[in-house]
């Protein structure tokens, strides 16, 4: 199939490396050579297998956990918009092909927001905004914390994504210290893409939507990767166990399901998971309207990402 649009396709800058070692999630050779390499390559290996390969446009997106790892407000609110500088500069030299996610740091939505001003008011070859999960932080003490969006704080966030049209693409990372070490210790490799950042990307969408969010705010969208982080396939379960009788008080409309919001306002992709049952499962469960493409490069191969079958050999 050629003209693919591919929409999670990290891309790296030496300074987002501070917060993770590349080299630790695939040694050279495993992923396609150097990974280090290829997420801060955007014109050479990369548009050499997008044209090998179909792919017309690819939309790139600073590697997780980008601004979300950073504990401290200006820090992370300096890095996004390094990140975002140098995301239009790279766009800009070939935009026919390239396409840009906004980074943003979510410690105060004011501040999310006025990023998301900046950068799609003001720069060329944004297409939405990726938010990397949680936002670390840190309380007076020193002790790391977790922040979500899905509470009425974060409104001016959800409201200024809505006025520009900016589809929010909540993406995983890796677990924060306290929940590390209470779930994942001693069991590394559940932690990461096998289990973990399904189960807590899953939990945070599922509480943006039945907070209310997509309620207060209906033309806003939001994506989510990796065939849907397992929503879809728990869907019939997670609507018929959300009973309103037993919570009453949750803010999501009293008129609707977890699957009505598929196809106008939720939308998964294909990112990493090339399972054609499980993609035909996925069409089944929320239509193919909130069915888009997507790869993972450079964390999966593009080559990989055309393959549509499932073969049992590949888990050799």
């Amino acid at each position: 199939m050629l003209g693919k649009i591919a929409l999670e396709e990290a891309w790296a800058i030496p300074e987002n490396f501070k917060a993770y070692d590349p080299t630790t999630l695939a040694p050279k050779g495993v992923i396609g050579g150097d990974l280090a390499a290829n997420l801060m390559d955007v014109h050479g290996t990369r548009l050499q297998q997008m044209d090998e390969n179909g792919v017309d446009l690819m939309v790139l997106s600073l590697s997780s956990p980008g601004a979300q790892g950073e504990a401290d407000p200006a820090s992370a609110a300096a890095l996004a918009a390094l990140a975002n500088d140098r995301m239009a500069a790279e766009v800009a030299r070939n935009p026919a092909r390239f396409a840009g996610m906004v980074s943003v740091a979510m410690h105060d939505p004011a501040v999310a927001a006025g990023e998301l001003k900046r950068c799609f008011e003001g720069k060329e070859g944004f297409v939405g905004v990726m938010v990397n999960d949680f936002q670390t932080c840190r309380d007076a003490e020193g002790k790391e914390g977790m922040i979500f969006y899905d509470s009425e704080e974060y409104d001016a966030f959800w409201a200024e994504a809505e006025r520009l049209d900016c589809p929010v693409y909540v993406h995983p990372r890796a677990a924060a210290g306290p929940i590390h070490e209470m779930m994942w210790k001693g069991r590394p490799w559940l932690e990461f893409s096998a289990l973990g950042y399904a189960q807590r990307v899953a939990m945070h969408v599922l509480g943006i939507v039945t907070s209310g969010v997509l309620d207060r705010f209906p033309k806003l969208k939001i994506v989510v990767g990796h065939m849907g982080e397992q929503i879809p396939y728990d869907l019939y379960r997670i609507d018929h166990k959300l009973n309103r009788a037993r919570f009453a008080d949750m803010p999501m409309r009293k008129d609707r399901c977890v699957r009505d919001y598929f196809g106008s306002q939720l939308f998964i992709t294909t990112s990493g998971h090339f399972s054609t049952p499980a993609l035909m499962c996925a069409v089944q469960e929320v239509g193919v309207r909130a069915v888009m493409f997507a790869i993972d490069y450079p964390f999966e191969s593009i080559p990989n990402g055309m393959v549509v079958a499932w073969s049992p050999s590949r888990c050799k």
